[in-house]
């Protein structure tokens, strides 16, 4: 894979990480909600903006492959991917509509459906990449 191809990749899939996870925080925290799960919102927002602006502020140049945004996103991709099919896991058996979480409905699906695919996206740029190496 060219690396350009990569980049473009990569950068959408941080576009649609950053979509969902603001979604899913306009959706989920209600106004009521105590100040730590504004907190935990922010530091989601704030990981995705220091390590986005740097992997975006790297293209071009040898860090791109090995520069620690690059590896603090591949991670990040990778829980945010296994969290939110747990997410819809819980979804399945979460019958009570006020409680906490996902229940699965379309409201529900978008933001987690913005999150898979922007992480399944990281992580195919990260498989594909090591092949072609």
């Amino acid at each position: 894979m060219q690396l350009m191809e990569t980049f473009k990749i990569r950068c959408a899939a941080i576009i649609l990480i950053a979509a969902g996870y603001g979604w899913a925080g306009g959706h989920y925290i209600p106004a009521n909600s105590g100040m730590v799960a504004y907190l935990f919102q922010f530091l989601v927002i704030g990981f995705l903006l220091l390590f986005g602006i740097r992997f975006f502020s790297r293209f071009g140049t040898a860090m791109v492959k090995n520069d620690w945004s690059v590896r603090g996103l591949s991670i990040f991709a990778a829980l945010s991917f296994l969290i939110n099919i747990l997410n819809i896991v819980h979804g399945i058996f979460n019958t009570d509509a006020n409680s906490f979480g996902s229940h699965n409905t379309f409201a529900d699906l978008v933001p987690i459906i913005f999150i898979l695919a922007g992480s399944g996206l990281w992580m195919t740029s990260i498989l594909k990449r090591k092949v072609n190496v």
